[in-house]
Order: structure tokens, then sequence, then C-alpha cells
């Protein structure tokens, strides 16, 4: 599996768990062994004028295509990259 699979599989699991997204930035990707590990950050919105921006981490198996585990943590106001 390329580089350009593994995104797209994040971006459409992402998608899936927050039906009110709006924008997914990848901050790195790389592989390790066999699997794709892609770190980034996920804004989307909690409500008519708010949203929330979390940090997120995925795994995914670079030779099924299946994602193997997926993080998510709050981000502090302050640590905020690329939004």
């Amino acid at each position: 599996m390329e580089s350009k699979k593994a995104e797209e599989k994040v971006r459409q699991f992402i998608k899936q768990r927050h039906p009110r997204l709006e924008l997914i930035f990848f901050r790195t990707m790389y592989k390790e062994g066999n699997a794709w590990i892609l770190d980034g950050q996920v804004k989307f919105k909690r409500a008519c004028f708010f949203y929330a921006i979390r940090s997120f981490k995925a795994k995914i198996d670079a030779i099924t295509g299946e994602i193997i585990s997926y993080e998510e943590t709050k981000v502090p106001q302050r640590k905020i990259l690329g939004f």
C-alpha cells in the first residue's frame, strides 16, 4: 500500500467518526515495519459557532489496508498547529 492510499483510508475513517468535519491536517506520515503511522489534527463542528480540534494518531496495515489502531486526544489551545 502506498502512502496516498493510507492517507485516503484515514480520511474516510475520520469522516465516518466526525460527520461535521471541517479540516484534516496531516503532520507526519511514515512507514514502520508493515504499517503506516499517520499523525495530525482534525477540526470539526460541535455546535453552530463552536468547533473542536483534536490530535490523532492512526496506524494502518500496509498490506491489507486495515486500520490497526486510532487514538484521538484533545489539543490545548496554545498547541494548535495548522489552523
